[in-house]
């Protein structure tokens, strides 16, 4: 669906703001002037009696970006107005204007409306922060901004936090332990699937309505995931679809390696959010912002930066799905089809 920035606002904008709260005059204003410039603001959501946030629409079509967001949030400073909000209609990304910093410390959060029913619903918790009603108590924000701050300085192998959890193990223990170490074990418990608080989400209809039907062909990754998933009703494996090992062992990404499928110091990629991460297979795992994780589900969630991800979905060599080289090791690895086990 290639949608213009202005149908954007009227099919997928639009109706989640109504859905937030601001279905009066007074709640919401379009096209606003912005001051000592020609510009001018998509929208203005006012509650509580002032202006609580500016929302900059993109085309659907266009990545939801830190870059993009710059202006936005710059307008939204010479306003006085705390939140800056820019979507493209299925991509929403919130800064907070009056938070010191470079622009990427300003983000505090970004949700998107497409993915399955958890993730939506872990969408609409933090769209429902910014409903007419939440803006107009004292601290709506406060679970948020305190994620956003705790992921950062527990995944920076340099902040106090994780100098402090170092000691804390050499206190108690009498073991020094790499920095990297506990970054590594925090990304496990960002990983986990986090409980999702109850918000009252749009109805099916509507949710159907805000979801647009992607133009891009299918995601190959997805087709890996489907055909990797065991099936249930099956007590012998399939090793041209499992993902497992002959010896019934998970596949590493050191087995890529001693394989030849994947080199040390390979570059991978993955994008999340409109923003593609780099990361370097190493001999003993992987390793992306100054960190060495020894799976690429950790790695991927630490570049998400919130909820948990397949590694071996995420993270692309030469454009492939690591999960694809995965399987390609497995069917190396399976005994021919017509062998018979020895007696």
């Amino acid at each position: 669906m290639n949608l213009s920035e202005a149908d954007t606002r009227v099919y997928l904008i639009d109706p989640v703001l109504r859905l937030l709260g601001y279905t009066k005059v007074d709640d919401l204003r379009r096209e606003v002037p912005v001051p000592a410039t020609k510009e001018f603001l998509d929208y203005e959501l006012y509650a509580g009696g002032k202006a609580q946030a500016i929302v900059e629409a993109k085309a659907l079509r266009i990545p939801v970006t830190d870059q993009a967001a710059a202006q936005c949030v710059q307008y939204a400073a010479v306003l006085g107005v705390r939140w800056c909000i820019i979507s493209n209609g299925v991509s929403w990304a919130f800064y907070n204007a009056h938070a010191s910093g470079p622009l990427a410390d300003k983000k505090v959060a970004q949700v998107r409306l497409d993915g399955d029913a958890a993730a939506t619903a872990e969408a609409w918790e933090v769209l429902a922060l910014f409903s007419r009603d939440s803006l107009t108590q004292a601290s709506p924000m406060s679970n948020l901004l305190a994620e956003r701050v705790i992921t950062d300085e527990l995944t920076k192998v340099d902040s106090p936090a994780v100098q402090a959890l170092r000691r804390a193990i050499r206190d108690r223990f009498g073991e020094r332990v790499a920095p990297q170490a506990i970054v590594e074990v925090i990304a496990k418990f960002i990983s986990r699937p986090r409980s999702v608080a109850a918000v009252t989400p749009p109805s099916t209809e509507t949710a159907a309505a805000l979801t647009p039907k992607s133009t891009e062909q299918p995601n190959r990754a997805d087709t890996i995931q489907a055909s990797t998933m065991p099936d249930p009703g099956k007590r012998i494996r399939d090793p041209r679809t499992e993902v497992l090992k002959p010896d019934g062992t998970r596949v590493s990404i050191q087995d890529l390696i001693r394989a030849g499928l994947v080199p040390v110091d390979a570059a991978l990629e993955a994008t999340f959010d409109g923003v593609t991460h780099i990361a370097r297979v190493r001999a003993d795992g992987v390793e992306f912002g100054g960190v060495r994780f020894s799976n690429l589900s950790a790695a991927a969630a630490a570049a998400r930066g919130h909820g948990s991800s397949n590694g071996w979905i995420a993270w692309l060599y030469q454009g492939r799905p690591v999960g694809e080289l995965r399987q390609e090791l497995v069917r190396q690895l399976a005994p021919p089809a017509d062998s018979e086990p020895s007696a």
